[in-house]
């Protein structure tokens, strides 16, 4: 199975305080995933700073797709602890999305991404719809690739094909409008928040083309990055 990734927005609102929140994800929800899911590779969690919400953005490498489906995942949505059911009643935001890899412009020596070590501290995302198929968004993606080569202060940039999302919270309306989320997903590595307002950067990443339509562009910078226990790479620090 494919490589996948899981992308998850949310948003506390007025009835859950920062401090739980923080609590909660830090200490329970997190930890559910990445001391005992070998799948989950990476998690790290970022911040906005484009002022829009949902404010805050959780992101997993995916071994397999796979385990989106497999009991050991999907289970801890159905058998969760009072605590994180009470939280998740009163956030106003849970946006989760799995995602498949379409595309990588490669790994950056100067980064672990999402890992343990020395992760990536800016990120932009970028929500595509593509009215053609998958192929349209392939190739925009190749050209991407291509073109931030040259962007002094790109790290890297994957894609990805939305394949399942659910969104719920006290925010969100009920009936199939209020699911819908972009098609693809690109996410760009940034060296610093600058590089994201460069022309050189903007220039390569705007859509060209009838098929493909820019949608959602988020900007983040890290919060955590968090060890994976079951993958067993918890630096010697901690």
């Amino acid at each position: 199975m494919p490589l996948g990734l899981l992308f998850v927005l949310a948003e506390p609102g007025k009835t859950v305080s920062l401090d739980e929140f923080q609590d909660w994800y830090n200490n329970e929800h997190i930890p559910l995933r990445l001391n005992h899911i070998p799948s989950f590779l990476t998690g790290a969690r970022f911040s906005t700073t484009d002022a829009l919400t949902p404010s805050w953005l959780a992101v997993y490498d995916i071994a397999s797709t796979s385990i989106f489906a497999h009991p050991s995942y999907t289970n801890l949505r159905l058998d969760r602890s009072p605590r994180e059911a009470d939280v998740l009643r009163r956030l106003e935001m849970l946006d989760r999305r799995c995602y498949q890899l379409v595309g990588d412009s490669g790994a950056s020596a100067l980064t672990t991404s999402f890992a343990v070590g020395n992760p990536t501290t800016v990120m932009v995302s970028q929500g595509i719809d593509a009215v053609c198929e998958v192929e349209a968004f392939e190739s925009w993606g190749m050209r991407v690739f291509g073109g931030l080569k040259g962007v002094e202060g790109h790290l890297r940039t994957r894609t990805y094909k939305c394949i399942d999302n659910a969104r719920s919270g006290t925010g969100v309306g009920v009936g199939p409008e209020e699911q819908k989320v972009p098609k693809y997903l690109a996410i760009h590595e940034l060296t610093s928040p600058s590089i994201a307002d460069s022309p050189s950067f903007q220039s390569t990443i705007a859509n060209s083309g009838p098929c493909v339509e820019d949608v959602e562009d988020r900007r983040w910078q890290l919060y955590r990055a968090y060890p994976c226990i079951a993958q067993g790479n918890v630096p010697d620090a901690i």
